[in-house]
Parts: structure tokens; sequence; C-alpha cells
């Protein structure tokens, strides 16, 4: 979707349109809202929507989800303020879902990684109390008091993972300037708050766990709904689905050593390996491993799927497979229970605690568990009825509106002590 395209599709209530080429109209949208805020007192909230974009695929339905769900949780004297970059390419998210009388909406030509924006808030005069960014990449020299989510700390923990010594630099620099320019930091599992507590034991910040939810369009679906979309990508009537990147840490190599083996002991096996969504061409280790082994006949590469056909790829396969080594929360998996998929899991980092005792759990690093782990829920049509019922009872105990509720809590909490200091 282009530019003009993604203009056509703003709400009319999208009405404060500003950009570092127009000065005169971000002093007419600033001048609006604290004249709106002097006629209606109320708590007002800033929080950074500039990753609701394509390139932001898992953070921005993050942030999206939480937008969606933060104006419906509101007191009577608060509101949000939530910046977006109309340059930014999005096709993904339907930004007439967020239409909402207590969230104002307000465009800013300021793309997130510009060096300027790295600074200072693109628009530093609005009046809010509090700052909420949900990525680490945000201004660093704030004059609110902010919040900042920190998703995992992948590349600082795991810092194999990150191509290029520059890259690492880069991303530790920007981290920590992140957690050390924030009043309080938001993270989404124990597993990341005990990472971001032992990568800088003397920060003295409060690191608030708030897990995510699946997006509500993740519901199981009707036979031909699944048929339709089985039809649209080439499918088998029974398949098993891993969904996700084929960055190093998500493991895909042992998963497709894994099938390998679960190949071999089941000779004439029915279930091809389908592996869908974004292919990085700097990783092409998967793929290779799968034509050395002789398999590449039973493992499917479909690259990316649309969202909406996101929920009934999951709800058609016959097991959802997740192998990665480290996650920061570990959102697919709680997508496949919330369709209710049986799932196999990891056991490393925070996924335990996203999929509880709902999936089957394996050691990552060894590909002969992760084949007997597949195969004992392949082979048993009762373990898997079973375990749809566990999925969907698992998935429905994260909800947005939950996420928001404590998400609000944090806000207040940093506004009265804001207000303590006036």
């Amino acid at each position: 979707m282009g530019e003009a395209t993604w203009r056509a599709t703003q709400p009319k209530v999208s009405r404060h349109r500003s950009s570092p080429q127009s000065p005169l109209s971000l002093v007419r949208g600033i001048a609006h809202l604290m004249l709106n805020s002097n006629a209606h007192p109320r708590r007002k909230y800033y929080f950074d929507a500039r990753v609701i974009q394509d390139h932001f695929p898992g953070i921005g339905r993050y942030a999206y989800n939480l937008l969606a769900a933060l104006p419906d949780e509101l007191d009577e004297d608060e509101s949000i303020i939530a910046l977006f970059d109309p340059s930014a390419l999005n096709t993904r998210f339907d930004l007439n879902r967020l239409n909402h009388p207590k969230l104002e909406r307000i465009e800013c030509r300021a793309p997130l990684f510009h060096p300027a924006n790295l600074l200072r808030p693109p628009i530093a005069a609005l009046p809010a109390v509090v700052s909420h960014y949900p990525y680490y990449v945000r201004p660093y020299i704030s004059p609110a008091h902010s919040v900042t989510t920190l998703h995992d700390l992948i590349p600082l923990a795991q810092p194999h993972f990150v191509p290029t010594a520059r890259d690492r630099l880069l991303i530790w620099i920007l981290t920590a300037l992140a957690a050390h320019a924030s009043t309080m930091l938001i993270t989404v599992s124990e597993a990341s708050a005990r990472d971001i507590r032992h990568t800088w034991p003397r920060l003295r910040k409060p690191v608030i766990v708030i897990p995510e939810a699946a997006d509500p369009i993740f519901i199981p679906q009707s036979v031909e709904r699944c048929a339709m979309v089985r039809a649209k990508y080439n499918l088998p009537e029974r398949f098993v689905l891993y969904l996700a990147s084929n960055k190093p840490h998500k493991n895909l190599v042992r998963l497709i050593e894994a099938w390998a083996l679960l190949n071999a002991q089941r000779s004439g096996t029915a279930e091809v390996l389908v592996i869908a969504g974004h292919q990085d061409p700097r990783y092409p280790q998967a793929q290779d491993r799968a034509r050395t082994l002789g398999i590449a006949d039973r493992v499917r590469f479909i690259g990316e799927v649309r969202n909406d056909d996101m929920p009934a790829l999951y709800s058609a396969c016959a097991l959802f497979v997740f192998p990665s080594l480290y996650e920061g929360f570990g959102l697919t998996p709680l997508e496949a229970m919330a369709c209710g998929a049986p799932v196999a899991c990891s056991n490393a980092s925070s996924l335990p605690e996203v999929v509880g005792d709902a999936a089957l759990l394996f050691d990552p690093t060894r590909p002969e568990e992760i084949a007997a782990t597949c195969a004992r829920i392949l082979h048993d049509a009762t373990l898997r009825h079973q375990m749809h019922a566990a999925s969907l009872r698992q998935a429905a105990r994260f909800t947005w509106a939950k996420t928001a509720r404590r998400t609000l809590e944090v806000y207040r909490h940093v506004a009265a002590s804001a207000d303590g200091q006036r």
C-alpha cells in the first residue's frame, strides 16, 4: 500500500497533521490540543505509535493492539495522544479500529530512525504528563516522564545471533540509553525481566512485567475457511506448521533435522512441514539443510502470509511447532493456541510462561527430542483433541484488556511521581 492509499484509509478523527516541513501546521495542531486540554481538563498520555507499520510486524502488533485497548480502560479525566508517521508503509493494521473519543491522533513526518528524533521527541510541546515508547529506538532526551517497553534483550543476551559487531554495539548503546532514559520499564515476561536486571544490575528503575495477548482475529476458523486457505497455498489436508521468521534464534535448522528424523521413523508419512513467515535472504541455512538431508519435498517454504489467512492456517494444522532458542514473550505459539492448534514448543526463555501446561515442551537443542514430541502428538488423535481444548483455555488467560489495565497502572504511577515533583 502506497502513501496515498495509507492516507486515504485514515479516519476523520485524524485532524492534526504536522511535519518538519510545515511548522505552521504543527503549531496549529499543538495549539488545538493545548486549548482542548484547558477546556476539558484531562491527564493526557503520549503514545509513540510510529512503530505501527509494516517494518515492525511484531512490535507493531503489540503497539496496535495495546493502543486499541487502552481508551476503553481510561478514567473520565484521562486521554491519549498518539503520534503516527504517515510516510511509513502500513498494509498490516486497520487504523479505523483506533477511532475513539479519548484517543487523539496526530501525524508527523518524523521517521523513527532519523538521528534528530533520537535526541528529543519530534513534538516536544505536547501537553502530556507521561510518554510511552513501545520500542527501544526512541528519543533519549525527553522533557516528560517516560515509559519504555523492552520486549527482549536477544541481541544482548544472545549476541551471536546479531550478524555484525557494529550492529551489536549499536543495539547495545540504544537499548542502554532507552533503559536509563525511562522513568519505568515495561517488559513482557519474567524471563525478559531477569535478563534486564542481569544486564544492568545497577539500574535503579522499576521493571514491570505485563504480558501480551493474541490479536482478536485469532479464533478457531470454520472447516470451509480452512479448506479455502489450504487451497490458496496449495497445502495438503494434514500438515505441521511453523509460522515466524527464519532468524538464527528461531532454530529452524534443528527443526529441519528433527523433521528428517521423523520422516525416517515414519516412512510414507502424509504430513508435510510448512514453514511460513518472512524469509530473510541472509539466513538460507534451513532451506540448504532440507536439500542436504534429502527432504526438500517434505518441507514447504511458503513465505509471508496475509494477516487474515493466519487464523485459518493455525486452525487447519495438525500441529504447530515452535523450536525457538530465545523469545521475549512468544506471541506466535499463543496465536496458534487461540485458534485451537495443538502446540509443541521449546522450553527455552519465556515460552513456558506463555504456553503453560497446554503445550508439550522439548529441549530445542536436541533434534531427536523435537522429533519425538511431534511424533507423539501426530500419532495420538485423542491427545490432539485434548490439546485443542487446553490451547483455547490457555490463550483465554491473556487479553489485551488486562494488558491495557496494567499498562495504565504504570502510566498513573509515573504521573503521580511527576505530580509529586512539581
